[in-house]
């Protein structure tokens, strides 16, 4: 049975709930990205659900750093990212697509979930960008927008469906593997979970990098 962590970054809580909906729904464990946790945290993690609000410029900044930390072990895993944020249907496939480029994974999907706007909750800094663009538009700011559980809710169920799709188990593929390196060692990369099959580890981690002498033996 494939393994799945959902991942949040948030600033004023909705992406939190978005996280823990989907999280309840899979059953699995909920962090916010900026928990320090180390790479053998992920190596038994075959999914990884991305929460978080796209156009929030401090979530945005720690989303980034929190890919670049695990951007080699993202190669060999399935993403799932989810936006938060409001009327971004056009836009957040532009910026789903940038971060995939940076950050390639082993399969890639995203979906959105409609957030909200709260003027009484707003920091400084947000709003003087939102005074900004109200004088240079002429439109007026206010509260706007409601958070979809609902759709948070729907996007949980799809979310579940997917990751059971032999796509994302790839079940056939880890009992052929199983069948051909029986009897043989195996060899765990302790930075991206890497598994090398044979008497020896390989010189480098073709993956990250690691000297082989950093493996981890375990008998197969």
């Amino acid at each position: 049975m494939s393994k799945t962590i959902v991942t949040y970054e948030t600033f004023h809580g909705s992406a939190k709930k978005v996280a823990q909906i989907i999280s309840e729904k899979l059953n699995c464990k909920c962090i916010n990205v900026d928990t320090p946790f180390e790479a053998e945290d992920l190596r038994e993690i075959d999914n990884i659900v991305l929460v978080f609000n796209f156009r929030g410029p401090y979530t945005a900044q720690l989303t980034k750093l929190y890919l670049s930390r695990v951007k080699e072990q993202l190669k060999t895993k399935n993403v799932i990212l989810v936006g938060e944020g409001l009327f971004s249907k056009k836009e957040f496939p532009v910026v789903a697509g940038e971060i995939n480029k940076n950050n390639p994974s082993k399969t890639f999907s995203i979906f959105f979930v409609n957030g909200q706007l709260r003027m009484e909750t707003l920091f400084p800094e947000e709003r003087a960008l939102l005074k900004k663009f109200s004088e240079i538009t002429g439109m007026e700011i206010k509260d706007m927008g409601e958070l979809d559980l609902a759709k948070a809710e729907e996007v949980a169920a799809e979310i579940e469906r997917l990751i059971d799709t032999d796509e994302f188990k790839d079940t056939r593929k880890t009992e052929i593997e199983e069948d051909e390196n029986a009897g043989k060692t195996k060899w765990i990369c302790p930075v991206c979970g890497y598994i090398h099959y044979g008497d020896n580890p390989p010189e480098t981690c073709p993956l990250c990098g690691v000297p082989g002498s950093m493996f981890k033996k375990e008998e197969a």
